[in-house]
């Protein structure tokens, strides 16, 4: 890390993509240098962050049957595709194997 010698502070590349570094106080070093910027940071066991790919549908269930894999229930949810005077189309997805399908 270079800091700057007026203020102190932590010298940082300029954003127009050349190689000089600047301060918030107004500096601007004079000397160009290549710069690789890095961040890392260690976490605990008990912080590290996991990811977790269960599924959380809050979709409402009816009895509709898949026609990919027999399942007897889906979800389903409501939207209005055509125009307002005509019914809204029925989207299902199966609570199995996630296939989707539609009812006019």
């Amino acid at each position: 890390m270079l800091f700057c010698p007026k203020c102190g502070s932590i010298l940082i590349p300029k954003k127009d993509g050349k190689k000089n570094l600047v301060c918030s106080c107004g500096y601007s070093s004079k000397e160009k240098k290549d710069i690789v910027l890095k961040e890392k940071i260690d976490l605990k066991k008990e912080e590290k962050i996991e990811v977790v790919k269960k599924k959380l549908e809050t979709l409402p269930v009816t009895k509709a049957e898949c026609s990919k894999c027999g399942n007897k229930e889906a979800y389903f949810w409501l939207i209005q595709t055509r125009s307002a005077d005509e019914a809204e189309t029925k989207f299902f997805q199966c609570t199995k194997c996630d296939h989707r399908w539609r009812e006019y």
